[in-house]
């Protein structure tokens, strides 16, 4: 069992900067057919700061090695417990913000219109521009280290059985090891290159069609993850092969020395168990729950420190189709737009990384990755009863109106919790269940489960009471390789398409030239059409909203002799299951009066 305990003691902290941003912008019609845009904008972005020098990061450069470690005996700290720990501003070394700034960034601009025939009817635009970002608070900042300060210090104290066992002899007089927060020491803002094409064509009379290509490009984006993992297994001191998995006799075989190491034997139940002191073991022992992660940090003497900085990165690219068309009493707008967003983390508090050692593995589609994204609205005046009279008085006038809206589900991951027996969640044993990382809390996952087939492929739908259809086969996914994250990887599947239709129908009842009622008629998901909620899904897509451990993405169950997430055992279950759905058919009238 963990436990966390917080001084009481708040401090008020108030951070500042300054940002400024002169632009000059000229069009300049270089022929009759040809528009030029020019434009240049000067960011001259100022560091976050804290007014009263009270924010304080942990800075790697400043950690002493053998300056601080962590007692075997009592799991507090040995030497300094704030080894590292700067006071942005005051300690020697340290500017104000804790970072050194960059001043000069320097964003241009530049598009053009061009009428290729000179009738009018053909529009060719594009544009190329940069866009910087000051970032916002709870990014790599001194807003970002609000909670962590001298004040307000955040211990950690592990393996305690039982409630009855919480006080504050625990802490025996020393300091448990404490958690902190690490912004990097150089302001890096991040910026954003963004590109379009579109040719414009009035194909009939009243109707114009456009086809674009949009695409952009995100660099030095906000990643969060954290900084003080322990050092995972490589492949080839791992004693776990293919398809072997962690056990509780695994677990059971633990014993923790005098110095801290842990002695520990894998493959207990293949009758050829592989047995070490240290290493792997360590991590066995971590990964089991047995033993205090803190032992085998990097940076000794502390627990978890969350890191957020400016190293991540994104694409997207994206072909869209539109036609408005406006004549008469109709007017209909219609868009489709195929695109693929790519990054390796979709937002600022996106806490799905895992492994802290390898930040490229986790490039896949973006959390809120929308592949298909198909758009009609539409108003129309209804043809009936037009001549003025007392029928069109009562009869005429109608007005209808709609939004059609279908679109593809955004992607997620799948995630390891283990099942009590085999795979824990901490599945490589490196701590992450006893991270946190700032503003964020816990990581989202520890580990993935390893993908054996095609989870789109010979589902099998038996009913489950209260939950939606199996929309992906469980028996694609196994328990993970022992002390290893798993291998399904990122963002793997994708939640369920959305199809949606409102209407309303409206007519005015005059009463005089300038009042007259408004009856409204408005009809959400006019077709009752079932729309299930999403499944899972990470920080930056509204997927996100599942939380943390959502069972219908989370595999706590495996079973049979390759420990499938499909096995008999296993079902019926929650598992790629919509625990909800959207608003059913929702009805409304309105009567008002304009005067």
């Amino acid at each position: 069992m963990l436990f966390r305990s917080q001084q009481q003691a708040q401090l008020k902290l108030h951070n500042f900067y300054h940002i400024y941003e002169p632009y000059i912008q000229d069009d300049w019609h270089a022929t009759r057919r040809l528009t030029l845009n020019l434009g240049l904008r000067m960011s001259f972005y100022g560091t976050y700061r804290e007014l009263n020098n009270l924010a304080y990061n942990f800075d790697p450069r400043f950690y002493l090695p053998g300056a601080s470690s962590v007692d075997p005996a009592t799991g507090l700290v040995i030497g300094n417990p704030y080894n590292g720990w700067v006071d942005c501003g005051v300690t020697p070394g340290v500017p104000a913000g804790c970072m050194t700034n960059h001043w000069w960034n320097p964003a241009p601009r530049a598009g053009f219109a061009f009428d290729p025939l000179g009738d009018g009817k053909w529009a060719i635009r594009g544009g190329y521009g940069i866009f910087f970002e000051h970032t916002n608070g709870n990014e790599s900042n001194t807003d970002l280290l609000e909670p962590d300060n001298i004040k307000t210090q955040t211990t950690s104290v592990v393996n305690i059985s039982g409630y009855a066992n919480l006080n504050s002899g625990l802490l025996g007089g020393g300091t448990p090891p404490l958690t902190a927060t690490s912004i990097p020491s150089k302001a890096i803002w991040p910026y954003v290159q963004q590109w379009h094409l579109d040719i414009q064509h009035d194909i009939a009379r009243g109707t114009v069609a456009t086809l674009s290509y949009v695409g952009s490009e995100g660099i030095h984006l906000t990643r969060a993850y954290t900084l003080n993992e322990i050092v995972p297994v490589t492949n080839s001191q791992n004693p776990y092969g293919p398809g072997q998995v962690i056990t509780a006799d695994d677990c059971s075989s633990v014993a923790i020395g005098a110095n801290g190491q842990a002695t520990a034997a894998a493959n207990v139940d293949t009758g050829n168990p592989v047995t070490s002191t240290g290493g792997w073991a360590n991590n066995l022992a971590v990964a089991c729950g047995i033993q205090n992660p803190n032992f085998y940090r990097p940076y000794l003497g502390w627990g978890s420190i969350g890191r957020k900085d400016q190293t991540a990165s994104s694409n997207y690219n994206g072909l869209e189709v539109s036609v408005r068309h406006n004549i008469g009493g109709l007017e209909l707008n219609a868009a489709y737009t195929y695109s693929h967003s790519i990054d390796d983390s979709s937002s600022g508090n996106d806490a799905g990384l895992i492994n802290a050692y390898d930040l490229n593995a986790y490039r896949a589609s973006s959390n809120f990755d929308q592949r298909h994204t198909v758009t009609i609205a539409y108003v129309y005046d209804l043809p009936f009863f037009k001549a003025k009279g007392l029928v069109h008085s009562l009869l005429g006038g109608w007005q209808w109106s709609g939004i059609t809206l279908v679109q593809s589900g955004s992607p997620f991951s799948v995630y390891n919790a283990g099942n009590g027996a085999i795979a824990p969640s901490d599945n490589a044993g490196v701590g992450t269940g006893a991270s946190q990382i700032g503003n964020l809390g816990s990581l989202t996952g520890g580990s993935y489960p390893d993908i054996v087939g095609d989870p789109k492929t010979g589902v099998q739908n038996t009913p489950f009471a209260g939950f939606g259809p199996l929309l992906f086969n469980p028996a694609a996914f196994v328990a993970p390789r022992g002390l290893t994250f798993g291998d399904a990887g990122r963002n793997i599947l994708n939640n369920p398409w959305r199809t949606n239709f409102d209407m309303a129908l409206l007519k005015h009842f005059a009463v005089t030239e300038s009042k007259y009622f408004e009856f409204r008629a408005e009809a959400f998901n006019v077709f009752n059409h079932t729309e299930f909620n999403w499944l899972g899904g990470d920080g930056g897509s509204a997927s996100s909203n599942a939380g943390a451990g959502n069972t219908s993405s989370t595999v706590v169950c495996y079973g049979g002799a390759n420990n499938s997430a499909g096995d008999p055992s296993c079902l019926p279950g929650v598992l790629f299951r919509p625990g909800a759905a959207h608003n059913a058919r929702i009805l409304q009238v309105a009567l008002k009066f304009i005067f």
